[in-house]
């Protein structure tokens, strides 16, 4: 009788716990306010924008933009094919794997941004590829985004001049 009476309160304390728990989720007041995402590098969760639009899936924006009127396509290889709004001084880039490129699909878009008084490139990367190739990618359009930084910074010092 005494383990059937100690299974009886085990369920009621456990029944009790589970209600608690659902009407504490379910208050406000608790809940923790929500964490901006991270801004230290690009990340398909971060990546809720694209170029200032909304996201997508990365064969999405391919879609998008590789048909978008007033984009020129400026560059292509065997990975990757480039589009751009001006293909003398653009402000914004858009690049995309190719099948065959180790991290398809992918979309990239690098932009120059006016903050306070400085011009910076930004970037978004929707990455739907392999993981590894995904990192690779990140890594590599990281280092194109700091050599267009780069060039804007040096054509800004060259027209205060």
């Amino acid at each position: 009788m005494k383990s059937k009476h100690a299974k009886s309160r085990v369920a009621a304390s456990i029944a009790a716990i589970a209600l608690t728990t659902q009407v504490f989720a379910a208050d406000d007041l608790l809940k923790p306010a929500p964490t901006p995402a991270p801004s230290a590098g690009p990340t398909v969760s971060a990546a809720q924008q694209f170029c200032g639009e909304p996201s997508g899936k990365a064969e999405e924006l391919i879609n998008r933009y590789s048909n978008q009127k007033g984009l020129t396509e400026i560059y292509k290889s065997i990975d990757y094919v480039a589009y751009a709004d001006d293909p003398k001084n653009p402000a914004v880039v858009y690049t995309f794997t190719l099948k065959g490129q180790a991290a398809h699909p992918a979309a990239v878009c690098r932009r120059q941004v006016k903050e306070g008084d400085a011009i910076v490139i930004k970037m978004e990367i929707v990455c739907d590829g392999a993981q590894e190739g995904c990192k690779t990618l990140r890594n590599d359009f990281n280092v194109l985004t700091a050599q267009m930084q780069t060039e804007v910074d040096n054509r800004i010092k060259a027209g205060g001049k």
